[in-house]
């Protein structure tokens, strides 16, 4: 707000006095009782269900496009670990310990195939972001680290 010192002879200056008046008008919102005033506390904003997603539904292309992407990584990621499990080998054990090492390298030749295949069966019904993001989280934790950490690329 714009401030002037009076006049001399202590009549009040128009314009500082129409300046307070459209300041003051500038911060006011209408007339609570007029039909045009729209107050947020008083009318609330309508917010649509979103419902459950039908499983019968096609998918988008952008989705299409996220697991096919995903579907390629855990190809990859099958890849790694079958040629990582099929050069180590245990030696000098018993034979329990030697079938429960064959059973671990079988599943972790197909933890990749399994984990996207039950997300797009058991999360079917569920948002394809959840979708996506329970994929995500399967491309974090079936990573073949010893398939990158036992080769040598030099």
């Amino acid at each position: 707000m714009n401030t002037a010192a009076s006049p001399p002879d202590g009549s009040v200056d128009p314009d500082v006095t129409n300046a307070v008046d459209h300041d003051d008008e500038a911060l006011n919102w209408g007339d609570a009782d007029d039909a045009t005033h729209v107050d947020a506390a008083h009318n609330p904003v309508a917010v649509k269900d979103r419902g459950d997603r039908d499983p019968e539904a096609p998918e988008t292309s952008g989705a299409l496009v996220g697991f096919g992407v995903f579907g390629g990584l855990y190809l990859l990621y099958t890849v790694a670990w079958l040629l990582t499990a099929s050069t180590s080998y245990v030696s000098g054990v018993d034979t329990v310990l030697t079938v429960f090492v064959e059973v671990l390298r079988f599943l972790a030749i197909l933890a990749p195939a399994l984990w996207f295949t039950v997300v797009l069966w058991a999360a079917r019904g569920s948002r394809t972001r959840t979708r996506l993001l329970w994929m995500l989280l399967g491309a974090v934790v079936l990573f073949p680290w010893p398939f990158l950490l036992t080769r040598s690329f030099g």
